[in-house]
């Protein structure tokens, strides 16, 4: 295995995918520049983490309280801290997260560090320093993130509608992973990303690779691998599409 990867622990946001095994839901372990991080912890993620891997967790971090991202947040908050009994680790999650009880309140004091994520800002675990996006519009609060570390700039574009702020918050990513739920949708009050938003933001913003991800039934539909190969040739670009435990290599 690669030094530097991303592993993706699932690729569905949709309860009716998860929930008939047609793919994971579970966040991203990221093991980059001697740092361990856990990005948005939601079904699966502990257990997939504790049978892959026998790491310390230096961070955990939460774009938005919906369960697809967050189920897992607050057991993986105890293993980080073995319990409690080590205060040790890093956690960043929006404040809805600690106002709506998601992250349960015994659990406040256990991270050596428990920082409440604001628009566009900075912070760092251990060796990686991380900036937040602009808020994204999903209906709750909800943060997209970069990652900065030695070699490469990683944008996790998180559940968001579209709107051209994003563009400039993500501008200088090397590498894109962008949650994309629908090939095409007609909705009036839009939540998530379809195909069509993906092209302006590889438009833009002119990512050397782009990994698509947590797709819902209309991107299943349309077949990922097909609508990622083609997005590749129109832009000349390596666009991926993510599959449940797919290790990414960096």
């Amino acid at each position: 295995m690669a030094k530097d990867f991303i592993h993706f622990f699932g690729t569905t946001g949709d309860k009716d995918i998860f929930f008939k095994k047609l793919c994971s839901a579970g966040g991203y372990y990221c093991c980059i520049d001697n740092t361990n991080i856990i990005i948005d912890p939601g079904p699966n993620t502990f257990y997939k983490y504790i049978n892959y891997y026998d790491d310390k967790i230096d961070g955990i971090i939460l774009s938005h309280i919906h369960i697809d991202h967050s189920n897992d947040l607050n057991i993986l908050v105890e293993f980080m801290t073995e319990g409690g009994d080590t205060k040790r680790g890093t956690l960043l999650l929006p404040k809805q997260a600690i106002d709506e009880k998601v992250l349960l309140p015994y659990l406040k004091e256990f991270p050596e560090n428990l920082e409440v994520i604001e628009p566009s800002s900075n912070y760092k675990i251990k060796n990686i320093e991380i900036t937040s996006s602009v808020e994204h519009r999903h209906g709750v609060e909800n943060y997209g993130f970069i990652l900065k570390t030695k070699k490469h700039v990683i944008g996790f574009v998180t559940d968001t509608a579209y709107f051209p702020e994003l563009l400039a918050s993500y501008q200088n990513c090397e590498i894109l992973i962008m949650n994309v739920p629908y090939y095409k949708q007609d909705k009036p009050k839009p939540k998530h990303l379809n195909i069509a938003n993906v092209e302006e933001l590889i438009q833009a913003i002119k990512p050397k690779k782009v990994i698509l991800t947590h797709f819902g039934r209309d991107i299943l539909n349309h077949d990922p691998d097909k609508i990622a190969e083609n997005l590749s040739q129109k832009y000349g670009m390596d666009v991926i599409a993510a599959k449940d435990d797919m290790i990414l290599e960096l």
